[in-house]
């Protein structure tokens, strides 16, 4: 019943199908592991960190209301700034405002907010006074809070992300950088 005569293309079906079944190889080991890059541990230096402390900071640690995310408690920033839990308390602010920036956010490596004017440039470096009028007194405060001296970040992945706030009816830009 077999005949040799009457068989079919052997040798170029085994030659397809194996191409096909090595290509497909090919392509799940090749895109297979970046499935669970987003699941592996990411280095600090990376624009999703910075943007998610910028938007904390800017959208729910700091802001007046919930409903007006951008627009900072006076009294909430000089806290934040000055690291001073007691007024931070007086002025109902989040319970973390003077906790470090890094613990508050789960940020592993070092992290530097800095409130300063729209055209100030490098503000990291130079970032000049703030005097913020609040309920509770007026305040001259150093407009940066860093986990660490930015100069270490010299050579480092640094990454940035701004947001622009008001505080009082005037309006800042917020830089926050992490290394």
């Amino acid at each position: 019943m077999w005949d040799e005569n009457t068989r079919a293309q052997t040798p170029i079906d085994f030659a397809v199908g194996a191409g096909v079944f090595l290509l497909t190889l090919a392509f799940v080991i090749a895109f297979v592991p970046t499935l669970f890059d987003p699941f592996s541990a990411a280095a600090t230096a990376s624009p999703v960190v910075s943007d998610r402390v910028a938007a904390g900071v800017a959208g729910d640690l700091l802001a007046a209301s919930p409903a007006e995310p951008g627009v900072l408690s006076p009294a909430c920033t000089v806290a934040f700034l000055d690291g001073n839990a007691t007024l931070g308390t007086e002025a109902d602010c989040h319970p973390a405002v003077a906790a470090s920036p890094a613990a508050t956010f789960g940020v592993d490596g070092d992290v530097q907010v800095v409130i300063h004017d729209l055209d100030r440039r490098d503000p990291s470096t130079n970032a000049s006074t703030l005097t913020i009028a609040t309920r509770h007194g007026r305040f001259e405060v150093e407009p940066d809070r860093a986990t660490a001296d930015p100069s270490d970040a010299v050579g480092e992945d640094v990454t940035v992300s701004q947001r622009l706030v008001t505080i009082g009816g005037t309006q800042y830009r917020l830089t926050v950088r992490v290394w």
